[in-house]
């Protein structure tokens, strides 16, 4: 068992506390705010498909694209078949159709530590969205990055696992996340570990790499409030400007 395996085996217990049918709900009022409509949506890094499968519930036509085979296994077993999944990479990808809605969802942005990638990636949702689609996306601020995670470690203690996520500030914004699970085998334990970075943007840089969107509102995390210097996590709503026109 590979260490990411490992990782989106277990991804669903650790994100326990995102509440995802809530943060659905909210995504969609910001949304229908937007003047958005049912029809075609890409849940962008989707990971493990919670989201894609709540956009489904609500009556969307959902395709979750995802780089990790092992998160699209482990969401693929649980759409049983009531959404597409795609293996691909945020920063190239197309598809044969255009969306109404695309959706990007906790932190996936952070994950693209180069702003060029950010720029290519935006660049794909803008060729994949409908005339006057709408990108929603949120991302972990420079201060949760600076102030929260940081070089701090947190502890995870579950009933099939223990996980101790070590942080360590590298550069301003930029956040070095090495996980160890520990795994219970019946007899002992087996570990498992992982390393990624995660980087925080501005909203200055993020504005620029949108300058083919319309972007219609900037928000504090599950509210419809101006972000504030301690926010932790923004939500972008972005719409898609017609440069044909």
């Amino acid at each position: 068992m590979s260490s990411y395996n490992t990782f989106a085996q277990f991804y669903d217990s650790l994100t326990e506390n995102v509440e995802y049918s809530e943060r659905t709900d909210y995504i969609l009022s910001l949304y229908n705010s937007a003047g958005g409509k049912v029809g075609n949506v890409l849940d962008l890094a989707c990971g493990t498909g919670s989201v894609a499968l709540n956009l489904t519930e609500k009556g969307f036509n959902v395709i979750g694209l995802d780089l990790s085979a092992e998160m699209l296994s482990v969401a693929d077993s649980k759409a049983q078949g009531d959404v597409k999944f795609v293996c691909g990479d945020m920063t190239d990808f197309s598809f044969n159709k255009r969306f109404n809605l695309c959706v990007c969802c906790l932190d996936s942005i952070n994950h693209l530590t180069d702003l060029s990638a950010v720029q290519k990636c935006f660049d794909c949702v803008y060729n994949s969205l409908e005339n006057d689609g709408i990108f929603i996306f949120d991302v972990n601020t420079v201060y949760k990055h600076n102030e929260v995670l940081a070089d701090n470690t947190f502890v995870f203690d579950e009933e099939d696992f223990f996980l101790s996520w070590d942080n360590e500030l590298e550069d301003d914004g930029v956040v070095r996340i090495l996980l160890d699970f520990f795994v219970f085998n019946g007899e002992n334990y087996d570990r498992y570990s992982e390393e990624f970075y995660e980087k925080a943007y501005t909203v200055d840089e993020l504005k620029s790499a949108l300058s083919k969107y319309e972007i219609l509102g900037i928000y504090d995390e599950m509210s419809e409030n101006r972000p504030k210097p301690d926010s932790e996590r923004l939500y972008f709503v972005c719409k898609r400007k017609n440069l044909n026109e």
